[in-house]
């Protein structure tokens, strides 16, 4: 990113409201065309939005959404020119299969097999284990394999979207054996993040949970991105 593309940005970050290329112009003292080429590697990126409708207008998104944007082009950019070239060719060599940075997706349907795939992800976590949910009964199998990875000193944090009286006693008893426990607001989504690599995602919105949809993604860019908003919401969520 070159310093003039810098400067456009920053100044996109300080406004309070969508700027027009000619007011970009104006302050960056160039042409209105050459706001559009500035513009183009930004919106590529997902810095910055064009408004579409003309005059076009340009907002920038959040300093952590585009610096998480950022970070995963640059590490689309570094896979592509070194992992590739490098180090795939090191393991065909060695006769070693390359799994790799390719994204793979699968589909859940209903919290019972959300929680059944869950044993077996958390049995296989070695350093994390990050969880948002409805605070609700925890299955016995999941909650051994919970107590099992505590005592392999993998870090457990989980935070509860539905606090009340009724779950207090069992909100007790995760965090007698380890497992750090907030609450927040209602967030309409079960999320669990495993290793900072392997993300599952599922509404959150149906009485009869069997309802609920889901979906497990293997991409750890994105379970990056994933980690740094699960941290954002663990920060400001209340200590019970």
């Amino acid at each position: 990113m070159n310093p003039q593309t810098q400067y456009l940005y920053q100044t996109l970050l300080s406004s309070s409201k969508p700027l027009s290329a000619r007011k970009l112009a104006s302050i960056l003292q160039i042409l209105p065309n050459a706001v559009y080429r500035l513009t183009e590697p930004l919106i590529k990126t997902g810095l910055i939005i064009k408004i579409n409708k003309y005059p076009y207008q340009f907002i920038a998104k959040p300093v952590d959404e585009g610096l998480s944007l950022h970070l995963l082009n640059q590490y689309n950019w570094f896979s592509q020119r070194f992992f590739q070239l490098y180090i795939k060719k090191d393991l065909q060599e060695k006769g070693e299969i390359l799994q790799s940075q390719h994204m793979k997706l699968s589909f859940i349907q209903g919290r019972d097999e959300l929680m059944n795939l869950s044993v077996g992800e958390i049995n296989k976590a070695n350093k994390s284990v990050d969880l948002l949910r409805s605070g609700h009964e925890i299955p016995a199998d999941v909650m051994l394999s919970l107590i099992n990875a505590k005592k392999r000193s993998v870090l457990i944090r989980m935070i509860i979207q539905d606090y009340s009286k009724e779950n207090a006693e069992q909100i007790t008893f995760w965090k007698k054996n380890g497992i750090q426990v907030r609450k927040t607001s209602l967030r309409y989504i079960r999320l669990m993040l495993y290793d900072s690599n392997v993300v599952y995602f599922m509404s959150y919105k149906h009485v009869a949970s069997e309802k609920d949809q889901g979906m497990k993604i293997c991409y750890p860019p994105f379970a990056a991105i994933i980690t740094q908003l699960f941290d954002q919401w663990w920060h400001t969520a209340k200590i019970i």
